[in-house]
């Protein structure tokens, strides 16, 4: 190990020590002249660039410029693409204040590259190098530190996929599509299962680790990710069709076209994909339909932009752990009855629009629905030898309103603030098929919430300070089937949260190709329906624990963030620092419920998670790149006592 750090310590000393070419500049307002603080100059679809400073001046330095097209955008002013032919003089580039109002519509949710966020970014070439219509966790897990995804059929590619970002569930990961929440607001969970071959219909992801900052829906309690639909700005139109063949009877057939656009006023996008895969666990198979639209209208200075997707999966299920003298028996064990096939779908329909006015500032806004619903079965032999299923389906219906407002960066100020409101309605049955028409159990859920943010950044010469602030309440009925309990006087409380989530942090750049940072940042996340029922229904024996509202409290995390980028022609890296304490985290440390087959979630007082984190991309010369990440962590809970065991673990 020592060996290998002073060769690759000697290694770095020598890489950066090559000779460097310099690409300077000047980013300034056409009409006026003024110079644009904080301008992007980026080498197109990529990371690598940097920003002009105080004065509207930029220094790029590179080994080489075989990639010699850059990227000039600043919000409020149409992006600017610029071919580095000559050096001798100082580039002088003057954008115009008619801007790609597509641009703007994540700009109040992302964090730029001279923010103090442990973050990566994907862009449309990246993610279509990577993409053959697997679910987007596994691309993500390629790309970028403390990211581990899997699939239960075991393909890594289709059926039900999980992530988790520095060992935190996916129910903790905040997840936004144009900033619309895509997570089950009472689960808190995303099933890519239920709308296949997402990744082709995306133009760029944004994965923030830890706290990061504010944005929509469930709290970014172990980090978010952003994904943003597809610029229909190209004036040329184009179709493609895709057929993807693979192990374990896996195949992909997907058409999508792209309008161009019409008389610079009007677009559309649109893909269809069909999905079969027998995975790879005995029937763990997979059959899914998908169709993504997005279409677009134009003035001068607004936006209007409708963004639905539709999908449906049939999945057979490969959910339960195999003991692994089985797995070392036969690898593709399944122990889930081979009856048992899922049957859901999942809707999307976003209706965007976008204002930008003269004095650069933009204000965004959206009215978005979601539904997703569908059958799950779960089998089982009975004593005489028949066979039976239960059924588990569910009905989920989201409505929700979002607005945001951002003031260009001036004299290196830059701020945005928004609000978002929804109401999120949950039907949960119960019964055995084929009587699927006559459950024996329902149970409905309400889950409302009202959020506001603000966000500051402030640059003065080489430091960025930066500053955010998160206000949720959120208010949650869960309404018991009293049928069912034999009780038609049971009342649950509603339970009502109140979170402020503050986040700041600095960020110093040596010059365009260095910059550290530290930061701190603070959330708090409301339990789960699973969190307080520890089952699938409210029961007689969660009863009592169900109607405690402070049986399972919030959690709470103190985010402390530091790093150091680095952005070269041929190299970017990046390395990052985490410290994550945890108030009262939710853990399955409560009693088993018998009517539930599973446990009941309590808070742990303290633990926490600390590590570090190392992504890079190196491109020696065309066609050869090489990237990669690595993250060491720990993990350590203070002390937990299991209810009804009588002992206490420490550390």
């Amino acid at each position: 190990m020592k060996c290998y750090l002073s060769f690759l310590a000697g290694w770095l000393i020598t890489y950066f020590s090559i000779a460097q070419v310099s690409i300077k500049g000047s980013v300034s307002d056409y009409q006026t002249g003024a110079p644009l603080i904080g301008a992007s100059v980026l080498f197109d679809d990529t990371s690598l660039g940097t920003e002009t400073t105080s004065d509207g001046i930029f220094e790029l330095r590179v080994e080489d410029i075989s990639k010699n097209l850059l990227r000039i955008s600043f919000v409020g002013y149409q992006t600017a693409y610029v071919n580095i032919d000559d050096l001798s003089e100082p580039l002088s580039i003057k954008l115009k204040s008619h801007f790609t109002l597509e641009e703007v519509v994540i700009h109040s949710i992302r964090a730029p590259d001279n923010q103090p966020i442990a973050k990566t970014t994907l862009y449309k070439t990246q993610i279509d190098e990577l993409n053959i219509g697997q679910d987007p966790v596994f691309t993500l897990e390629k790309t970028t530190p403390s990211i581990l995804a899997y699939s239960e059929s075991g393909t890594n590619f289709a059926n039900y996929s999980q992530l988790r970002l520095r060992g935190i569930d996916q129910t903790r990961i905040n997840i936004t599509l144009n900033g619309v929440p895509l997570n089950d607001m009472i689960d808190q969970g995303v099933f890519f299962s239920n709308f296949s071959d997402f990744s082709s219909n995306i133009q760029s992801i944004q994965i923030q680790r830890g706290v990061g900052t504010s944005t929509n829906g469930t709290s970014s309690y172990g980090g978010s990710i952003n994904f943003e639909s597809p610029r229909l700005m190209e004036p040329s139109p184009s179709a493609e069709i895709e057929f993807v063949g693979g192990s374990f009877g896996t195949y992909r057939m997907s058409g999508g076209v792209y309008s161009g656009r019409f008389k610079s006023k009007f677009g559309f996008y649109s893909r269809y994909t069909k999905t079969i895969s027998d995975g790879y666990k005995f029937h763990s198979g997979t059959n899914s339909d998908s169709y993504f639209f997005s279409g677009v209208y134009f003035t001068d200075h607004d936006m209007l932009k409708l963004t639905t997707f539709v999908g449906r999966t049939r999945n057979e299920l490969a959910y339960l752990p195999v003991w692994i003298n089985n797995i070392q028996a036969e690898p593709r064990t399944n122990y889930v009855n081979e009856n048992d096939e899922d049957d859901f779908g999942q809707q999307f329909v976003q209706m965007q629009h976008t204002r930008w006015f003269r004095s650069g500032s933009s204000l965004t806004s959206s009215i978005y629905y979601g539904g997703a619903g569908g059958d799950f079965p779960f089998g089982f032999n009975n004593p005489d030898s028949t066979f039976s299923q239960i059924n588990f389906p569910l009905q989920n219906n989201h409505i929700g309103l979002m607005s945001a407002y951002s003031l260009s960066p001036t004299n290196g100020f830059e701020f945005s603030a928004g609000i978002h409101l929804y109401t999120f309605r949950r039907e949960n049955q119960e019964g055995f098929l084929p009587e699927i028409t006559n459950p024996y159990y329902s149970d409905k859920s309400q889950k409302d919430e009202f959020s506001l943010f603000g966000k500051a950044s402030y640059r003065k010469d080489k430091i960025v300070f930066f500053a955010d602030f998160q206000f949720r309440t959120v208010g949650l009925d869960l309404e018991p089937d009293t049928d069912f309990l034999g009780d038609p006087l049971a009342i649950i409380p509603r339970r009502n949260w109140s979170f402020f989530n503050p986040k700041f942090g600095v960020t110093y750049k040596f010059n365009s190709s260095y910059s550290v940072y530290g930061s701190f940042g603070r959330s708090g996340r409301e339990p789960t329906r699973a969190d307080i029922l520890g089952s699938t229904t409210i029961n007689s024996f969660n009863l009592s624990s169900v109607q405690d509202e402070n049986a399972v409290k919030a959690e709470y995390v103190n985010d402390f963030e530091a790093g150091l980028r680095i952005s070269r022609s041929k190299l970017t890296s990046g390395l990052n620092l985490f410290y994550m304490i945890f108030d009262n985290e939710i853990a399955p440390i409560g009693a088993f419920i018998p009517a539930g087959f599973v446990q009941l979630r309590k808070n742990i007082k303290n633990s926490y998670r600390t590590g570090f984190e190392v992504d890079w991309n190196w491109g020696p010369s065309d066609p050869f790149n090489f990237y990669g990440t690595f993250t060491y962590q720990k993990s350590l809970i203070d002390e937990f006592s299991p209810e009804g065991t009588g002992l206490t673990y420490s550390n």
